[in-house]
């Protein structure tokens, strides 16, 4: 009978951190794109608002994209693997 190779309880971990965070990542995509709510600002007739609310989505998008690079690197990392290789 083959052993299969196991992840550790760090490995675990990893992985469950990886998925909560790519649910809370989605989430956070939808509650941007999907329910914007009103533009900030533009009842008074200042203009950019627009394109700063774009910006500041854009750039979230960015940096939560890194993190979850990172934390599926980390995940990737701690895989099983094969004893005999």
């Amino acid at each position: 009978m083959e052993d299969k190779a196991k992840r550790s309880l760090g490995g675990k971990l990893a992985v469950w951190v990886f998925w909560i965070y790519c649910a809370w990542f989605t989430w956070s995509l939808l509650n941007d794109i999907w329910l914007p709510g009103p533009p900030s600002g533009n009842s008074s007739g200042v203009r950019g608002t627009t394109s700063t609310d774009g910006f500041n989505s854009f750039s979230s998008v960015l940096v939560l994209g890194v993190v979850g690079a990172i934390l599926g690197a980390i995940a990737w990392y701690t895989r099983p693997r094969d004893p005999d290789a």
